[in-house]
């Protein structure tokens, strides 16, 4: 019985449908977001740290969600219509390739370094190394489907 209760749990954490954390936890879940990017951004580890784990992913979906709520997503997504890329982790993604994210989604989420930035590739979130385009991680169905169209 307890291995079905944290399968449940698991699911919930991985698919995002979990109850909102507290402003404490949410705190501590992006302090370890920023840990691992700024981790990356001083040694450029490659492969590079696990950035995007199944808290850090339901937070920033969370935020992302929020975000899109407050405003018009077709305004708000400047990823929408553009060609459908896949973007991989130590790949290189052409900055033409991924939309720019609105200052209404950028100003929700934590600051990056500046060599890193955020960018939408399709309804992914990608964290793009600014000088050479490398992917450094990608946030799978950061976005609902249904705020692309």
């Amino acid at each position: 019985m307890k291995s079905l209760a944290a399968g449940v749990v698991g699911l919930l954490l991985a698919t995002g449908l979990a109850s909102a954390q507290t402003p404490r936890e949410r705190a501590v879940i992006l302090r370890d977001f920023e840990r691992s990017v700024a981790e990356w951004a001083m040694h450029t580890a490659t492969p590079p740290p696990p950035i995007f784990t199944p808290p850090v992913a339901m937070v920033f979906r969370q935020l992302i969600a929020s975000a899109l709520a407050r405003v018009d997503a077709d305004c708000a997504m400047s990823a929408a219509g553009m060609p459908l890329h896949r973007a991989r982790v130590l790949e290189p993604l052409a900055a033409d390739a991924a939309g720019m994210l609105a200052p209404v989604v950028a100003n929700t989420l934590p600051v990056l370094p500046d060599e890193l930035e955020y960018r939408f590739v399709d309804n992914d979130l990608v964290l793009r190394d600014r000088a050479d385009g490398i992917v450094v991680a990608v946030l799978k169905n950061a976005v609902g489907v249904t705020a692309m169209k």
